[in-house]
C-alpha cells in the first residue's frame, strides 16, 4: 500500500489508535493490503468500523486477524449473513449489524461470550430463535426496532423474561396489543426488560 492511497492514511493511523475506521470508503470488502499492513505494523486492532460500504459479505478472515475487537461496526452495508467466524471473537463487546438484509439474527451473535450490545435494527428480521442459549452474560441490550417482526412471534417474545434490554418499535407493540407502561419512551421505541 502507498501513500497516494486513500486507506494507507486510515491504515496508518490504526497503527498507532488500535481502531481501524474504514467506513464510507466504497470497499466491497476489507482489501487484502489492509490485512497486510496491520500485521506487518503489528497492530492489535480492537475496533473496526466498516460502516457505510458496500459490502455484501464480511470475509472471515477479519475474525482471524483481529481476534481481539471489542467493537465492530458493520452497519450500512448489503450484508445478508455473518460468517461463523464471528463467533470466535471472544472478546467482542459492542456489534452494530443495523441497516442491512438480514432475515435472521445470525446464531453466531449469541456465541459471544461478551457482547454487551446488539444493535440490529432496521432490518428484515422475522424472528429470532429464542431457543438459542445466549453465551454473554454481559448482555445488557439488543436494539430491533425497524425489522418485520411477526406478530406471532413478538407474542412469544413479549412473554419471556429477558436480563437485557430489547428496544423494538412502538407501532409494532400497540398494534399487537401490548400493555403500554411507563418503559416506553417515544425517542427510543419500546423497551422490555
Amino acid at each position: 500500500m502507498n501513500a497516494v492511497n486513500p486507506l494507507f492514511s486510515k491504515c496508518q493511523n490504526a497503527s498507532s489508535t488500535g481502531i481501524l475506521d474504514l467506513n464510507h470508503s466504497q470497499l466491497t470488502e476489507i482489501p487484502e493490503v489492509v490485512f497486510s499492513f496491520m500485521s506487518n505494523a503489528g497492530t492489535e486492532v480492537k475496533e473496526c468500523d466498516l460502516s457505510g460500504n458496500l459490502m455484501e459479505e464480511i470475509q472471515p478472515k477479519l475474525a482471524l486477524d483481529f481476534k481481539v475487537l471489542t467493537n465492530l461496526n458493520i452497519a450500512h452495508n448489503f450484508l445478508t449473513t455473518l460468517p461463523k467466524e464471528i463467533g470466535s471473537l471472544r472478546a467482542l463487546e459492542r456489534l452494530n449489524i443495523s441497516c442491512n438484509y438480514l432475515f435472521q439474527l445470525p446464531d453466531v451473535v449469541f456465541k459471544l461470550p461478551h457482547l454487551t450490545y446488539l444493535y440490529a435494527q432496521d432490518n428484515l428480521i422475522t424472528k429470532i430463535d429464542i431457543e438459542q442459549p445466549i453465551e454473554s452474560d454481559n448482555l445488557a441490550l439488543v436494539d430491533l426496532r425497524y425489522n418485520n417482526l411477526e406478530p406471532e412471534f413478538l407474542r412469544k417474545l413479549m412473554k419471556i423474561q429477558t436480563i437485557f434490554r430489547l428496544v423494538l418499535n412502538d407501532a409494532e407493540v400497540k398494534d399487537n396489543d401490548y400493555e403500554d407502561d411507563d418503559d416506553q419512551d417515544d425517542d427510543d421505541g419500546f423497551i422490555k426488560n
